[in-house]
């Protein structure tokens, strides 16, 4: 078996793919992981987890909802101040 070492958690304010790919890098290696076995598990190829990870290349939003999902990962939204709703105008 081999081996997989832990990536550090990105800053929790994610704005560009390779930070959402550092997410999901640092919580499949937590996990112990290779990519293999969570292509495996989430059901998408070894290449779409590899180009997630790493922002490059064309990954759906689908599919990176099924990997994110298939680890665990959750999202939540902040609106701009001035669009009102969480985080906006009028929040608490």
């Amino acid at each position: 078996m081999r081996t997989v070492k832990a990536t550090p958690l990105p800053a929790p304010l994610i704005t560009h793919p390779q930070q959402l790919g550092a997410l999901v890098r640092a919580v499949r290696t937590a996990s112990g992981l290779t990519l293999e076995e969570t292509a495996l598990s989430v059901k998408v190829a070894k290449q779409t987890l590899q180009n997630l990870e790493t922002g490059t290349g064309t990954v759906s939003l689908a599919l990176a909802f099924k990997v994110m999902n298939g680890l665990g990962i959750h999202l939540t939204w902040q609106t701009p101040p001035d669009a009102g709703g969480p985080g906006g105008a009028g929040a608490a």
